[in-house]
C-alpha cells in the first residue's frame, strides 16, 4: 500500500497533475490496492478533513484580498513609495514592504505577490533594475504574504496543531517584519554595490503638497483593514472567521461604494476568482485528509519521527534535519499540503523537546517560504517572472541571493523562538 501511495504520488506529480488531485488519486489508489478497507473510506475523509468551520475564513480571506485590489492596493503602494521615494533603493524597499502591507490582507503568498509585483516591477525595471532580481525579489517578498497574518497557512496549521489561529496571527508578525528589513538591508547593498539607480526618475518629487496628502489620506481607509481583522479578534468581539466576514464586507464597501472601481461586472469576475483560488486551496487541503490517515494508520509517520529522533538526542540536530526536510519538500510540493502532511509527523517529535507548537508553526511556515521561491515549484517565483516577463533560469543568481537571505529569517526564528511568543504571550 505504502509503496503504492509514493510511487503514484511521485508519477503524478511528475506528469504536471495539480497537487490536490494527486495526492488524491495516490491516495485512493494504495487504498484498492491495501484492500482492507473500502475505497469509500477516501471519500468519508476528505469530508471530514473541510468539515470545520474555522476554515471557513479561508475563501472569506481570498476574496477580501481579490477585492482589494479595486482601488486599495494602488493606494497603498502609493503610500509605500511616496514614504520611501527619497532613498535610490526605495523603490526595491517599497516592493518588500508593499508586500508585507498587503500581506495583511491577503493572506496568500501567491496573491501578495500578483498584486504587488504587478503594481510595482514594472517600475523597479524602469529605473534600473536587473529583471532577474526584480523577479527573484517580488517573489521572495511575496511570501510575506503567507507569513504577515492573516495567513491561510496558519488557520491549516492552527487546525492540524490544535493551536489557537488568534496565537498564530500574533505569533507571525515579528518574524515577518524581520524577514521583510532582511530582504531590505539585501536590496539597499546591492543597489549601492551595483549602482543600478542612474538619475532620479521619481515623480513624486513633482507633486504638490495637497497631492501628496491626498495620497496619504486615501490610504487611510485601506490600512484599516488590519485593524478590523487583528483587533476583533484579539479583543474577542470576533472569531477569526468572522473577522474574515467583516474583512470582505468593509473591502466590498471601499471597492464599490467609496472608489467606485468595482462594477457589477468586475464583481462576478472577483467571485469567479477568488473561487477558484479558494477550491484549489480546499482540495488540497481535502485530499491530504486520508493521505495523512494512510501514513499514519501504515506506521509510516511513527517511523519518520522514529527516523528523525534516531539522528541524535540533541534539539539542535533534530530541529536542523526537520527544517532541512520541509525545505527540501518544500521545492517541489505545495506549502498548504506540507503542513497537512509533515506537522503531524514532526510537531510531537519537538513538542517533547520543549518546542512551542506556534513557534514551530511559524518556523515551518519561514521555511515553506523559501521553498515558494526555489524551483521546481517556485509558486511565487513563477508568478513574478510572468510579471516580469521573463523565464526562470534568469533568475539567477539572484534568486539564490533571495533565498540565502529568507533562510537567514528561518534561523533566527528557530534560534529565538520569543520572535513568535512574545506578542501572544502579552495579548
Amino acid at each position: 500500500m505504502i509503496l503504492t501511495l509514493f510511487i503514484v504520488l511521485a508519477v503524478t506529480l511528475l506528469m504536471g497533475i495539480p497537487v490536490g488531485f494527486s495526492i488524491g488519486i495516490s491516495t485512493m489508489l494504495a487504498v484498492a490496492v491495501g484492500g482492507s478497507v473500502p475505497v469509500v473510506i477516501v471519500t468519508q475523509k476528505m469530508v471530514d478533513g473541510i468539515n470545520s468551520f474555522p476554515l471557513m475564513a479561508l475563501p472569506l480571506f481570498v476574496l477580501s484580498g481579490v477585492i482589494m485590489a479595486y482601488g486599495s492596493t494602488p493606494r497603498i503602494m502609493a503610500l509605500v513609495n511616496l514614504l520611501l521615494r527619497k532613498k535610490r533603493w526605495g523603490l526595491g524597499s517599497a516592493d518588500i514592504y508593499g508586500c508585507a502591507a498587503f500581506g495583511t490582507i491577503s493572506g496568500s503568498g501567491v496573491a501578495t505577490t500578483a498584486a504587488i509585483g504587478s503594481v510595482i516591477a514594472p517600475e523597479m525595471v524602469k529605473q534600473g533594475y536587473p529583471k532577474g532580481y526584480v523577479a527573484s525579489l517580488t517573489g521572495g517578498a511575496g511570501t510575506l504574504g503567507a507569513i504577515i497574518p492573516p495567513s491561510i497557512g496558519f488557520v491549516v496549521y492552527a487546525q492540524v496543531a490544535n493551536v489557537s489561529i488568534s496565537d498564530m496571527f500574533m505569533a507571525g508578525i515579528i518574524p515577518g517584519i524581520v524577514t521583510a528589513i532582511l530582504l531590505a538591508t539585501m536590496n539597499k547593498f546591492f543597489v549601492k554595490k551595483y549602482d543600478w539607480i542612474k538619475g532620479n526618475t521619481d515623480y513624486y518629487d513633482k507633486m504638490t503638497f495637497a497631492t501628496k496628502r491626498k495620497i496619504v489620506l486615501d490610504a487611510i481607509l485601506p490600512l484599516l483593514m488590519p485593524i478590523f481583522i487583528l483587533g476583533g479578534v484579539l479583543s474577542g468581539i470576533v472569531t477569526p472567521t468572522e473577522a474574515a466576514t467583516v474583512a470582505t464586507v468593509y473591502a466590498l464597501i471601499l471597492a464599490a461604494l467609496i472608489y467606485k472601481e468595482l462594477s457589477l461586472k468586475k464583481l462576478f469576475k472577483v467571485f469567479v476568482d477568488s473561487v477558484i483560488s479558494s477550491a484549489a486551496v480546499l482540495i488540497i487541503i481535502s485530499a491530504a485528509a486520508p493521505f495523512a490517515w494512510v501514513m499514519t494508520s501504515q506506521g509510516i509517520t511513527s517511523a519518520i519521527a522514529s527516523w528523525v529522533l534516531s539522528l541524535s538526542h540533541s534539539i539542535v540536530i533534530v530541529y536542523g534535519a526537520i527544517l532541512v526536510i520541509n525545505l527540501i519538500l518544500g521545492t517541489f510540493m505545495e506549502t498548504l499540503a506540507l503542513i497537512l502532511i509533515t506537522t503531524p509527523m514532526f510537531l510531537p517529535i519537538l513538542v517533547s523537546f520543549g518546542v512551542d507548537p506556534v513557534a514551530f508553526g511559524i518556523t515551518q511556515a519561514l521555511a515553506l517560504g523559501v521553498g515558494a521561491v526555489t524551483p521546481p515549484l517556485a509558486v511565487t517565483l513563477f508568478t513574478a517572472c510572468k510579471i516580469v516577463k521573463i523565464r526562470v533560469d534568469e533568475t539567477f543568481p539572484w534568486v539564490i541571493y533571495v533565498c540565502i537571505v529568507m533562510f537567514v529569517g528561518v534561523l533566527l526564528s528557530a534560534i529565538f523562538p520569543i520572535m513568535s511568543t512574545f506578542l501572544p504571550s502579552i495579548l
